[in-house]
């Protein structure tokens, strides 16, 4: 059988490739993703392969890679409805390749993946660790896709040996008129949209929460407000975080940033900092637990009081300040840069922050919801007025 394919830059660079590790960076519509999908149906066409295409969650690969995949399979005349397995999300051909589709919001699954070739769409939506667990079960080429929106300090940018290719809306010749009018209005429109998703360059990400934060070369000692701790283990990490505070203005410092840390790991840690046993450090009421053990150490560690709105409440508190970050804390500004709020399957925005990469994030937000807030800063007042 022969088939003939209309491809875009992407399907070629994926030939010309010569690292195993490669990135494709792109602006809006430019094809990527599509491009790659063609790519490993013709992988998988050709010899037996066990291909695996990765996202965040089962919802966004039912809404993009599998829509596609059956998209372009359809339109070659080569969809088989009884090959693909939905409840495994797998695709088998004829020939005995495969491929699966994984999610990695559930750690755990990563483990038994083995992959002769790896695509992660969406990269920036994945933590380090995740690529990592799958990286190491992978035996050929991985192909990363994501749009430049992602910090400079980013295990994606800051990844060597791999081979970067960048396209936009102009290297994908099937995209309608209309489609290429709407993206260069962006230019007059909309200049930052236009970087990010015309040109295919780096920027700020525009739907961060946090645009009140700058990074600065050098933290002047101001008043120590306190420190803020969010506990982890495996996949997450325990932060901690210093904050000093000159009027409306906060100094943040990222102190901690580590996996794997026990309690006395911990403990040895917060001693080497040299913290005062009087300054407060707020942290996750979850873990009752570890917070009375490393009190019983010497620290004066508090939980911190959790209602059903504290995530919006402690986000309200920091958006009211102006941050500055130590440049030397990457974990924390790459936080600042990709914290967005959710949206629902319509695109719509929700009352709550996607819950991913955030660790840093939640505890700088224990300790502000802990001392920032007017009702704290006014705590012990009582103000009466008469005649």
């Amino acid at each position: 059988m022969e088939l003939t394919i209309d491809t875009t830059i992407t399907f070629q660079n994926l030939l010309d490739a010569r690292k195993r590790v490669t990135h494709h960076i792109g602006g809006t519509r430019s094809g990527k993703s599509y491009g790659i999908i063609q790519y490993l149906i013709v992988q998988g066409l050709q010899q037996k392969q066990e291909i695996s295409i990765v996202r965040k969650t089962v919802p966004t690969l039912k809404r993009s890679v599998i829509k596609d995949l059956k998209e372009i399979m359809v339109n070659l005349g080569i969809w088989s409805s009884d090959a693909y397995n939905i409840s495994e999300r797998v695709y088998s051909f004829d020939n005995g390749s495969t491929i699966n589709f994984i999610n990695t919001d559930d750690p755990e699954k990563l483990r038994g993946v083995k992959s002769d070739i790896l695509f992660i769409d969406e990269a920036s939506e994945v933590t380090e660790e995740a690529y990592f667990q799958l990286s190491i079960r992978t035996s050929g080429q991985i192909i990363l896709a994501y749009n430049p929106t992602v910090s400079p300090y980013h295990w994606l940018r800051t990844m060597e040996d791999c081979e970067k290719f960048v396209t936009t809306y102009r290297d994908n010749p099937y995209l309608p008129s209309e489609m290429v009018k709407a993206i260069e209005e962006l230019e007059w429109k909309n200049p930052k949209y236009w970087t990010i998703y015309g040109k295919g360059e780096y920027a700020p990400n525009e739907a961060a929460i946090f645009s009140n934060f700058q990074i600065v070369d050098e933290m002047p000692i101001e008043e120590l407000v306190g420190f803020g701790m969010d506990f982890g283990f495996s996949n997450d990490p325990t932060a901690l975080v210093a904050v000093h505070k000159k009027g409306d203005m906060l100094y943040v410092r990222e102190l901690m940033y580590d996996r794997g840390l026990v309690t006395n790991d911990i403990i040895d840690k917060l001693k080497s900092f040299n913290i005062d046993r009087n300054t407060e450090i707020w942290a996750d009421s979850a873990e009752p637990r570890l917070i009375e053990e490393i009190y019983r150490s010497g620290f004066n560690i508090k939980p911190v009081k959790k209602g059903p709105d504290s995530i919006r409440f402690g986000i309200s508190v920091l958006q009211n300040y102006g941050i500055c970050v130590d440049k030397k804390s990457t974990n924390l500004i790459d936080e600042l840069y990709s914290y967005e709020w959710a949206k629902d399957k319509n695109g719509i925005q929700l009352e709550k922050p996607n819950d991913f990469n955030n660790h840093a994030i939640d505890a700088l937000r224990y300790l502000a919801m802990s001392k920032l807030s007017i009702k704290q800063a006014n705590k012990g007042k009582y103000t009466i007025s008469f005649r």
